[in-house]
């Protein structure tokens, strides 16, 4: 009986699969930290998933990224103080992989109800610390929003910013 369960990000050990493709001894140490600290049902599981994630994105860069993130791909540069505005669902949707990904990235359900909705710039995002395994990792084209944050539906307490790409937003140029 397998049961999915959806993080925050501040939970997700995969939050940016694709950010940088790093030398091969660095996914052998994950995979031993994974068996170690896991199991090994759990490292042949992460091994897989990551394995998965790595042939999705590789087919989509090749077909589908010319198309439809195409519109999509310009990074607009976003600058704390600027107003922006969600993309539609169907629009973010249609930017997705078949892992729910946008560059890498992980959509969240509870990020649809921020779709349609006006939000100012907080900050630019260029780093993260991995909680699970202390790993740096480098993000682009990623910004958080003020007031756009989790409201701890999986259990977590802690209002962590959403981690937004920016060609799910568009510039609001007249906001009152």
């Amino acid at each position: 009986m397998s049961r999915v369960e959806e993080n925050c990000h501040g939970q997700l050990d995969t939050l940016v699969s694709s950010s940088a493709s790093l030398f091969w001894p660095t996914r052998a140490y994950k995979f031993i930290w994974h068996l170690r600290n896991r199991g090994v049902r759990q490292a042949l599981a992460t091994a897989r998933l990551r394995t998965r994630r790595f042939l999705t994105s590789r087919a989509r860069s090749s077909s589908q990224s010319h198309t439809v993130a195409a519109d999509h791909t310009e990074a607009p540069e976003l600058r704390p103080g600027e107003w922006v505005r969600v993309r539609s669902k169907e629009e973010i949707r249609a930017m997705l992989d078949r892992c729910e990904r946008h560059e890498g990235l992980a959509w969240m359900t509870t990020m649809e109800g921020c779709c349609g909705r006006e939000f100012k710039v907080r900050r630019r995002v260029c780093k993260i610390v991995l909680e699970s395994t202390g790993e740096i990792r480098k993000l682009k084209n990623t910004v958080l929003l003020e007031g756009a944050i989790c409201d701890g539906i999986y259990g977590c307490d802690r209002s962590c910013f959403f981690f937004w790409k920016e060609a799910w937003l568009e510039r609001v140029r007249n906001h009152e």
